[in-house]
């Protein structure tokens, strides 16, 4: 009986779309979703010159299902961010942010990153104050 438990057990937890250690599974567009992280802007080389993109490095990484390259969850440590033609100049190289949108998996040559976020929404962390004295 304990090892029919165990097994029902093991069986649930592998079928919950939970990544052990980690937690839940993120989905693709359309189900929204938070990240946290750095927001970096990339080089790569294109066709006729220069793409400069931008990217986000995640704070920890993100599982995503993403059904059509497997049937597990896959690994992910950055996105590329679309869905804006222009950033607010408050967002500079090295600015920690918290981006709000959809994943999506990368269809193109002119995507740099295994999936590229579709922004809703993209707000700068506000930085710690300074420590003072008690």
């Amino acid at each position: 009986m304990k090892i029919r438990t165990l097994a029902c057990a093991g069986l649930c937890a592998a079928l919950s779309g939970c990544v052990l250690g980690y937690g839940h599974c993120l989905f693709l567009d359309p189900v929204r979703t938070s990240l946290t992280g750095t927001l970096h802007f990339r080089s790569y080389p294109a066709g006729g010159g220069i793409d400069r993109v931008a990217v986000l490095a995640f704070d920890r990484t993100a599982y995503v299902y993403a059904p059509a390259e497997s049937r597990q969850c896959v690994a992910a440590n950055d996105a590329e961010l679309t869905g804006w033609s222009e950033y607010p100049p408050e967002l500079k190289e090295n600015t920690r942010v918290t981006v709000d949108g959809a994943l999506i998996p990368a269809v193109s040559a002119r995507q740099h990153t295994r999936f590229v976020i579709k922004i809703r929404d993209i707000e700068p962390e506000l930085p710690a104050p300074p420590p003072g004295p008690h």
